[in-house]
């Protein structure tokens, strides 16, 4: 499915700041779409998310470009270092009092469930595959008006899934393509500071399925609320 249209609706209806970004994960070599290529340099996936949504670039990731291992590692990239699976790597950072309320932290942390050759990243309006997540970064307004238009359809309520690490990765990919739900995160020391997450910005990760029906949710907002 092509999401052109959807994209650039989204950005008018919500005054977005920069793009969607489609993320996918890519089983093998095979599976990268024709055209992408490996990303020039190596950095985080926050990072290429947000070199996604606010300069428009598109490409792939292996290990080989995964700087942050902890976020490689829950997409499914590489294996998790051992001092982050128990959360040691985090209790010293300070996140946690204790060992166990790491390693609890860090059993809870969303993860894909198979292993994957990549990650793979474009604007939602150019994207020419199918996301696993769709990324936003939007500020608390925007997201007030992502999450209306999500339950317009069906109701419901949203329940925000996030431990304050690994938000851009395990809360707003991983969760989203495991679950296939929308879930909203505030994001991490390591997000906000390595790809500048704004501190008036929240990051929610929507399933692509549920796009259409929340483009058609916000117009009819447009029209009642202005």
């Amino acid at each position: 499915m092509i999401y052109t249209q959807i994209a650039e609706e989204l950005k008018e209806l919500l005054g977005m700041k920069g793009s969607p970004v489609a993320v996918k994960l890519a089983k093998d070599v095979a599976d990268i779409p024709a055209g992408y290529e490996k990303m020039p340099e190596k950095s985080r996936h926050c990072q290429f998310v947000q070199d996604a949504r606010l300069k428009g670039t598109k490409g792939y990731a292996t290990e080989a470009e995964h700087l942050c291992k902890g976020g490689a590692a829950v997409l499914g990239i590489e294996p998790m270092p051992e001092n982050i699976a128990t959360g040691q790597f985090y209790q010293k950072l300070g996140n946690f009092k204790t060992p166990e309320g790491a390693l609890e932290t860090m059993t809870a942390i969303p993860k894909v469930s198979d292993s994957y050759y990549a990650t793979v990243y474009s604007p939602l309006e150019s994207a020419e595959f199918e996301p696993d997540s769709v990324v936003f970064i939007v500020n608390p307004k925007q997201a007030l008006r992502l999450s209306q238009a999500y339950l317009h359809e069906k109701g419901g309520r949203i329940a925000a899934d996030y431990a304050a690490i690994q938000s851009v990765c395990a809360d707003a990919v991983c969760a989203v393509k495991e679950r296939g739900v929308l879930n909203m995160t505030l994001g991490c020391n390591g997000s906000r500071k390595n790809s500048g997450i704004a501190d008036d910005e929240v990051i929610i990760g929507v399933p692509a399925k549920n796009l259409q029906a929340m483009v058609e949710a916000l117009k009819i907002f447009q029209e009642k609320w202005g």
